[in-house]
């Protein structure tokens, strides 16, 4: 967990919670509303205990253990307890499971309450009673998944087909439906009200997050178009391409087995009730952003990090048709092969940015009277992920600090105001996140280069101001 360094919207996250409570609800009005609840439940834990990789990721790694769990709950619930188990184990590999849960970011805390809710809705769709119970659980589970990130709302867009797929249904498979012929009709109003209920519910608690992302929509305009990266984010959400033919594989290879032993075995291992959840789990929320980013580019993967536990379902019910010794080797192979995956995202830039290396360039080649200049919004969060280093440098061209702003970065000032300060100091270091940075600080002023670093995205370069 302590293995990665803090990456930039990691810092944003830290940036966000190192102010003061009502700092962070006046920010909350300005910018990352979206955000907000999971900055909310950080910020007591960050004031309690400090801003260490442990405290701030071990949440996201008991909620990527809680999906985990729930996904094993499932698979056993629709299949059967080698299914469920399987399925728990696959979800538990996957390279992109365990980057976000060592991720100080709300996107394992999202996939929990997603699976979570997916498993209370097949409880109430299979329940013979009151579902009342189940479709609460469930309320109370999808609006706080939308909370925590205004897109997990597209999640419903999937659990509308589940539903009413089991209304429809005309055998026992769903046992909330296997009533006499006057009374399926009931049953099925029944779920459908009480589903449509859930999701009412949903809406209103959830409401402050979603008016907010929606007013705050502008600050999404980082978000590149639609494009050829899109498919290969898509892809990269399971794990390299070999990853991805391995559960294909897995997944046909246990439809197939299944209907070589006839149609008997084929409804035991594939229950309908079981592509009925995942196929538009997987395809709707996908789908739905990419639509929505034809008209405002909103399109990033990890915001859909929650459709893994559907894939992971279908892969473990592959798995449990394969057998004692061929399911688990599977298994196996399919480890392997994330293998490489898993080590890069447990190295020190695995989370895309070495702040932490960043920070200890600085430790050992700062000077008492140091300054620094940062280029690119990203590079201002930098600040705030460690306790030594940037922040030890003066942030000459700052005019007012993050929390004094009410955003997520500070304010700056007039070129010409840098450099009246810059006319003061011998050393000054320029950090840009997206390439070699180019000054503008220093334009005209005489300087020299004392060393330049690359880590990975991230330039720091250290000039000296010679004096004219």
């Amino acid at each position: 967990i302590t293995g990665p360094s803090y990456w930039r919207d990691e810092g944003a996250t830290l940036t966000a919670v190192h102010r003061s409570f009502p700092q962070l609800l006046r920010m909350l009005r300005n910018v990352d509303a979206v955000h907000g609840a999971y900055y909310v439940i950080m910020w007591p834990l960050v004031h309690a205990f400090g801003s260490g990789e442990v405290v701030t990721r071990l949440p996201s790694v008991v909620a990527m253990a809680v999906a985990a769990a729930a996904v094993a709950a499932t698979g056993r619930r629709l299949v059967s307890p080698g299914a469920g188990l399987a399925a728990g184990l696959t979800f538990a590999i996957l390279p992109e499971v365990s980057r976000y849960a060592q991720d100080a970011r709300s996107y394992a805390m999202v996939a929990a309450f997603g699976t979570v809710a997916s498993y209370l809705l097949v409880r109430a769709i299979g329940t013979s009673g009151r579902r009342r119970g189940w479709l609460a659980g469930y309320a109370a589970c999808m609006a706080a998944m939308t909370l925590l990130n205004i897109f997990g709302v597209l999640l419903l867009a999937a659990h509308a087909v589940t539903v009413g797929l089991a209304c429809l249904r005309k055998d026992d498979r769903w046992r909330s439906l296997a009533a006499l012929r006057g009374g399926r009709a009931r049953a099925a109003r029944s779920l459908a009200l009480g589903w449509l209920a859930a999701v009412v519910v949903v809406v209103i608690v959830a409401s402050p997050a979603l008016v907010g992302g929606v007013s705050q929509r502008s600050t999404a305009g980082w978000i590149r178009p639609l494009g050829e990266q899109t498919f290969v984010q898509l892809s990269q959400l399971v794990g390299t391409w070999q990853l991805i033919a391995a559960c294909g594989a897995v997944i046909a290879l246990g439809v197939a087995v299944s209907a070589l032993h006839g149609r008997a075995r084929l409804r035991a291992a594939w229950p309908a009730q079981l592509p009925a959840l995942t196929v538009p789990w997987i395809v709707l929320p996908p789908a739905l952003l990419i639509s929505v980013s034809f008209a405002q580019p909103l399109f990033v993967n990890r915001y859909i990090l929650y459709c893994l536990p559907a894939l992971a379902l279908l892969v473990g019910a592959g798995l449990a048709v394969l057998g004692r010794i061929a399911g688990p080797a599977a298994l196996v192979v399919i480890a392997l092969l994330g293998l490489g995956t898993q080590l890069a995202v447990r190295a020190p830039d695995g989370h895309t940015d070495n702040i932490r290396g960043v920070d200890r360039i600085i430790v050992q080649q700062r000077q008492r009277g140091d300054a620094v200049l940062y280029f690119g919004q990203d590079a201002n969060y930098f600040t705030a992920a460690y306790p030594y280093g940037l922040v030890q440098l003066d942030n000459i061209a700052q005019d007012k600090t993050a929390a004094q702003n009410d955003m997520l970065v500070g304010t700056t000032l007039p070129v010409d105001v840098v450099q009246q300060r810059l006319a003061h100091i011998s050393r000054v270091w320029v950090i840009d996140a997206t390439g070699y940075p180019k000054s503008r600080y220093l334009t005209g002023l005489h300087v020299h280069r004392l060393g330049a670093w690359r880590l990975d995205k991230i330039w720091l370069v250290l000039y000296r101001l010679k004096r004219v």
